[in-house]
């Protein structure tokens, strides 16, 4: 008796969490894969904040393509100590008796630092969207996994919900007869046992699917919806896997493949830098000229000045090495990218390779034919035709190859995306 209070209270708990977990999201909303881009597009934070680190980096290019400002000083007086000898003012004397200069100043780069440094800001915008893209491709390659995986793990829970339907409803035949005798209570709270098993079973997966809904959530940035997916995840569109050619795909990847393009800028900003520093051994040019009242030789002093360094001592020696070995680091970390980006495509495709061959060598009416038997069962078990033990073993067998078969799908369907993230092109589409 107390077993039996305990499987009680234990499926109203479980039935009590399931209810709570659906009830936490707000709205539910039917979406496909291109509606989910197109929202996604508009509205990840992720990618909207790198959107502005893109645009701050192209605002780079107009400062690096201004001239340098006109420097212009004044100078007056404040007090003269010999107005009265000299007939001027004691404050602020403007006239003739007293101090006043004007200077003008403008510095000119040499050496080519200016044009260097607008390539240098050009480089640096265009890494910032190598950032951009490559950003979109890994969030993206994430939203179309948690897709997948929402779709199929509702394919696994609509079967634990007709799992759990019928055994409920055989529960409740079953309490009736075991208390008129007819079944004894072993039997009956075997099949309790049972129920609650697949209830328990089918927590883990509410619980995936909750984890799946929130992350969903957070790149479609909407909130607490809860997502109803809508696909055919053996419809996809492409080119068939088997006619891909592996060196294909890993030339596609080092054209597209963004954080390889990205590699490839950083070693041309190393390089850019590394010039720009060679330049700044060069001293630059500062032309003056200006005007002096009394403050000369002579009243109305006029001049002009030239102004650069004597480079004696630092000649950007140290900014020169270390710009050097930073443009060699940015080779090897190319070289490593390369590597990178081969390993990803190969073993993507290899694992798209042999998902796929299991895919084609599954019969697809082996599942309705499970259906089918499974309803027959059920009637044979109420019958009596078959014992307890049978009925549990071919419940557990069918429950077990209809998940097998939807992780074996969600794999199919993650290989192909893996593969377009490896490669990152849309080989394959939906």
């Amino acid at each position: 008796m107390n077993l039996k209070r305990l499987l009680i209270i234990s499926t109203f708990l479980i039935s009590s969490g399931l209810l709570f977990s659906q009830e936490s999201f707000r709205d539910t909303l039917r979406i496909s894969i291109r509606q989910a881009d197109s929202t996604f597009l508009a509205q990840n934070l992720s990618l909207l904040a790198e959107k502005c680190n893109v645009n701050a980096s192209r605002a780079q290019i107009i400062q690096a393509r201004l001239f340098k400002n006109i420097t212009i000083s004044i100078e007056q007086n404040v007090y003269n100590t010999e107005y009265t000898t000299n007939g001027g003012r004691p404050w602020f004397d403007f006239t003739d008796k007293g101090e006043t200069s004007v200077q003008l100043q403008k510095l000119f780069l040499l050496a080519g630092k200016r044009n260097k440094l607008i390539h240098l800001a050009e480089s640096g915008a265009v890494r910032e969207e190598q950032v951009y893209f490559d950003l979109l491709r890994t969030l993206k390659y994430s939203l179309h996994s948690q897709f997948y995986n929402i779709y199929f793990l509702q394919q696994i829970l609509k079967v634990y919900d007709r799992e759990i339907l019928s055994i409920k409803k055989l529960s409740h035949v079953y309490e009736d007869q075991s208390e008129k005798g007819f079944v004894s209570k072993k039997e009956f709270l075997r099949i309790r046992s049972m129920l609650f098993s697949l209830e328990n079973e089918k927590l883990g997966y509410i619980n995936q699917m909750i984890s799946a809904q929130t992350e969903f959530n957070t790149l479609m940035h909407t909130g607490n919806l809860y997502y109803d997916v809508q696909t055919d995840p053996a419809k996809f569109t492409g080119r068939p896997l088997e006619s891909l050619k592996l060196q294909s795909l890993i030339d596609t990847a080092y054209i597209y493949r963004y954080d390889l393009r990205g590699a490839r800028t950083d070693l041309d900003i190393s390089n850019l830098n590394l010039a720009y520093q060679k330049s700044v051994a060069v001293p630059d040019l500062t032309l003056s000229g200006g005007w002096d009242r009394n403050g000369s030789f002579v009243h109305n002093y006029n001049f002009i000045g030239l102004q650069f360094d004597l480079p004696f001592f630092d000649r950007n020696q140290g900014n020169i090495k270390s710009a050097r070995f930073n443009a060699e680091s940015s080779k090897y970390k190319l070289q490593s990218a390369e590597e990178q980006v081969k390993a990803d495509v190969i073993n993507a495709y290899s694992t798209a390779i042999e998902t796929n061959r299991l895919y084609n060598g599954f019969d697809n009416r082996f599942i309705d034919d499970l259906e089918v038997m499974n309803n027959e069962l059920l009637k044979n078990y109420e019958k009596r035709n078959i014992s307890l033990i049978e009925f549990i073993d071919y419940y557990d067998a069918y429950k077990t190859n209809v998940i097998q078969l939807n992780t074996l799908l969600n794999n199919r369907t993650n290989s192909f995306e893996n593969i377009n993230f490896s490669v990152g092109k849309d080989v394959f589409t939906k």
